[in-house]
């Protein structure tokens, strides 16, 4: 099919423009199963990820013709509903500035525990009423650059799969596992599966550099204002802290789930690994 083809829409007032910006609110994207996607980097990485297309809205005028080329046919052979939107339209259904010309809708991809499958030494982080797309996002950039086994968003928060969260991953919430539930549903899975419990706090006398992160276990970060929550400190079998030497008493919580994942990483090196022998 040629560009030419797609439907032109020049209308902001248009219905499927409407139901697109509804989607930017989480219970218009849950009530219609749909995640919305930007960037040509994000588009790319959610759909070499399998994710399943259900329409796109792009704009030649702002979009990369290469990146079109490449991406228009998988979006036909997905049988997705594609459309043309001018630059006034596409300016109105943006999420952001400098979104690169296309908006992708999809599928929601499964977010529950089951979908989750632990090797042999898994490593988890557990994102805990984390509420800012952008520590989220941060959070799964680092998971996937440490190899994490997956995340489990508790105690709600912000969307997995709100757009601000994938622009801010880079497109890697399509990469790392994750799943969203309950505090106390999340602990009994990972007790069901033999996997201790970390939880980060500035209270705990144990620094982190010492923690077994080598064995299977779940590091638990908390929101950017409480911390973790109550349930968490006592479902725990250890509690960890980060060092502060200043007048601060705690690191942005993407940024403590960095240093804690590549701790990990570290401590399970093939170099780190004889060493402990």
């Amino acid at each position: 099919m040629k560009n030419s083809d797609h439907p032109l829409i020049t209308s902001p007032q248009n219905p499927g423009i409407k139901a697109v910006i509804a989607l930017r609110r989480r219970r218009g994207r849950d009530d219609a199963g749909l995640i919305v996607i930007e960037g040509t980097r994000e588009i790319e990485r959610a759909l070499g990820c399998g994710i399943e297309p259900a329409g796109a809205y792009y704009c030649e005028e702002v979009a990369d013709g290469r990146f079109l080329a490449a991406v228009l046919p998988r979006l036909g052979k997905a049988e997705a509903q594609v459309s043309r939107v001018t630059a006034r339209v596409y300016e109105k259904l943006a999420y952001r500035e400098g979104s690169e010309g296309m908006v992708l809708l999809a599928r929601r991809p499964r977010s529950g525990l089951d979908g989750l499958t632990p090797g042999e030494k898994p490593f988890y982080i557990v994102a805990d009423g984390v509420e800012k797309p952008g520590n989220l996002g941060a959070i799964f950039r680092s998971a996937d650059g440490a190899g994490v086994s997956g995340i489990i968003v508790t105690g709600g928060g912000t969307d997995i799969f709100g757009p601000n969260a994938i622009r801010a991953s880079l497109g890697t919430v399509f990469t790392v596992p994750s799943a969203e539930s309950s505090p106390d549903e999340a602990a009994a899975w990972l007790r069901k599966r033999k996997i201790r419990i970390i939880v980060t706090s500035p209270a705990a006398s144990l620094p982190y550099t010492e923690a077994d992160l080598a064995s299977p276990c779940a590091v638990v970060v908390g929101s950017e204002d409480a911390g973790a929550s109550e349930s968490w400190l006592e479902a725990s079998d250890e509690k960890v802290a980060i060092p502060m030497l200043g007048i601060a008493d705690s690191l942005n919580v993407s940024t403590s789930a960095s240093i804690l994942a590549y701790e990990a990483l570290r401590q399970r090196s093939p170099a780190e690994g004889r060493k402990r022998e």
